[in-house]
C-alpha cells in the first residue's frame, strides 16, 4: 500500500476511534459520548454540509474489475482493495488489520474464515457428460440465477471511510448511491442484494435504502438489526411495505448489548423473543450469525425461514472458528431432526470454487460481501454486474471440472479437506 492510502487509513482510524466512543467503546462521559452519537447519526443520515472531497485518478468508465477495484481504492480510508493484486488477495492479512469499525476483522477470525476455503480442495473430474451445469436455484420463494446473494454490507461513514467523497463517476458517494449499486447491480444479475441497517443509522437512513428496495418489486431485500423488539417490528412494517420477499436479522450484532447508547440498542435474542418476530412477521426471517448446532436448532424451532451460517465477516469476537469449519456438523444436525430450512453461509467467499465448497459442504447458497462492497464503490451498478459475472463463470467453470450438474445437488465427495 502506498505512504498516501496509509497516511489516510491512519487518519481514518484516529477519526474512528472518536466515533467509537458514540458506541461507548471509549471510557468518556455520557455527556460526550451523547454528543459523539448524535454527529454520527447526523453524518450518516446525510451527506455532510461540507463541500464533497474530489479523488484525482479514478477510471470514470471502468471497463473491468480491475479499474473498479482501482477506484475503489482511492475511494476508501479502510481498505487498500487488495483485490487490485489479483482475485482472492483480501485475505485479512493486509493493511486493514483489525480496524473495526473499518474493513479489517478481530485477530484470526476474519483471516481464519478465509483459511478454511484455501484449505479444501476440489476433486478434478473431467470423465463424464456436464458440459453445461444449471446454476439455478430458488431461496424462500424466490428464483436466483446462481446460489450467490449480496453480503450485508453499509456504513460509509464509520466502516469505508467513503463519505462525502465523489465518486468515480463524478457524484458524491451517499448511503443510498451505494445501496443501488448493490441492490441493482445484484438484480441485474439475477440475484439479491440487501439494504443494510447500522446500529447509529437513523430511521430515515434506513427509508432512503428501503426506497431503493421498493423499485425493484421483490428483488431486493433488507437486513434489520437486533434491536429491541419494538423497534424491531417497526422495521419490519417499513420492510414489508417496501416489497422485500425476506428479511433478516443480523443476530451476531448483540455483542455491542452491554455499550448501547439511547436510541441505539441491540440486544440478543432468545427464543422467546425469536418466536415473537416469526409471529409478528408476514414475510420469512432470516437469522444471520448462527455458528453453534444449538442456535441452529433453536432457530428451526422458532420457525425462522433461513439461517446463515456467519461470524459477522471476522469482525465481532476475537478468535472464533472459521464459518466452513462449523458448517458441516449445522447443516447435519438441522436435517438429521427433520428441518428443511435452507442453511446459507458467508465469510471469506471470494470466487466461483469457494461457492462450489460451500455447496459441497451443504450450504444451500452464500453471502459475498467485500468483493460486492468494492464493486459498488469502484464501479457502482456495472461495477457489481462484473463481480457477479466473475463468480458466475467461476462457478460454472469449477462445476464442470468437478463433474457437478446441479447447484442443487453437490456431491459432498468432491470436496478434500486437506491434501
Amino acid at each position: 500500500m502506498d505512504n498516501k492510502l496509509d497516511q489516510n487509513r491512519r487518519e481514518f482510524l484516529t477519526k474512528g476511534a472518536v466515533l467509537a466512543a458514540a458506541a461507548g467503546t471509549l471510557a468518556l462521559t455520557a455527556s460526550s459520548s451523547a454528543h459523539a452519537a448524535e454527529a454520527v447519526a447526523t453524518t450518516g443520515a446525510t451527506a455532510s454540509a461540507e463541500e464533497p472531497k474530489a479523488i484525482t485518478g479514478y477510471i470514470k468508465e471502468p471497463k473491468n474489475l480491475k479499474d473498479v477495484l482501482g477506484n475503489a481504492r482511492k475511494i476508501m480510508s479502510t481498505c487498500a482493495a487488495c483485490d487490485v493484486a489479483g482475485a482472492g488477495r483480501c485475505n485479512g492479512k493486509g493493511p486493514c488489520g483489525e480496524g473495526v469499525p473499518g474493513m479489517g476483522g478481530m485477530r484470526q477470525s476474519f483471516v481464519r474464515n478465509i483459511e478454511a476455503f484455501e484449505g479444501m480442495s476440489l476433486t478434478m473430474r473431467s470423465l463424464h457428460n456436464v458440459s453445461k451445469p444449471k446454476m439455478e436455484t430458488e431461496l424462500l420463494g424466490v428464483k436466483l440465477a446462481m446460489p450467490i446473494l449480496t453480503g450485508v454490507t453499509g456504513g460509509l461513514t464509520y466502516n469505508m471511510g467513503a463519505a462525502n467523497k465523489l465518486a468515480f463517476d463524478g457524484e458524491v458517494m451517499t448511503e443510498d448511491k451505494y445501496a443501488r449499486g448493490i441492490i441493482e447491480g445484484a438484480a441485474n444479475s439475477g440475484c439479491l442484494g440487501w439494504a443494510a441497517d447500522g446500529i447509529e443509522d437513523p430511521l430515515d437512513t434506513y427509508k432512503r435504502r428501503l426506497d431503493v428496495v421498493k423499485e425493484f418489486k421483490g428483488r431486493a431485500i433488507a437486513q434489520i438489526k437486533p434491536r429491541t423488539q419494538q423497534e424491531i417490528f417497526e422495521r419490519i412494517d417499513l420492510v414489508q411495505n417496501a416489497g422485500a420477499p425476506f428479511f433478516a436479522i443480523d443476530i451476531d450484532s448483540a455483542g455491542r448489548a452491554a455499550r448501547a447508547l439511547p436510541g441505539n440498542t441491540v440486544e440478543p435474542k432468545d427464543l422467546k423473543k425469536l418466536k415473537e418476530i416469526v409471529k409478528y412477521a408476514k414475510i420469512p426471517f432470516m437469522a444471520k450469525g448462527v455458528m453453534t448446532v444449538e442456535e441452529a436448532l433453536m432457530c428451526a424451532e422458532a420457525g425462522c425461514g433461513a439461517i446463515v451460517v456467519s461470524n459477522h465477516g471476522g469482525r465481532v469476537l476475537s478468535s472464533t472458528p472459521a464459518t466452513m469449519h462449523v458448517l458441516p456438523a449445522i447443516v447435519k444436525a438441522v436435517r438429521d431432526r427433520g428441518y428443511k430450512m435452507p442453511i446459507l453461509v458467508d465469510g471469506g467467499v471470494r470466487d466461483g470454487g469457494d461457492v462450489l465448497k460451500a455447496l459441497a459442504s451443504g450450504a444451500h447458497a452464500v453471502l459475498v460481501g467485500r468483493p460486492m462492497l468494492r464493486a459498488s464503490l469502484g464501479g457502482g451498478v456495472k461495477g457489481v454486474e462484473m463481480q457477479f459475472k466473475r463468480f458466475q463463470g467461476e462457478l460454472e467453470s469449477s462445476m464442470v471440472l468437478t463433474g457437478t450438474a446441479d447447484v442443487r445437488n453437490v456431491d459432498p465427495a468432491i470436496l478434500l479437506q486437506s491434501v
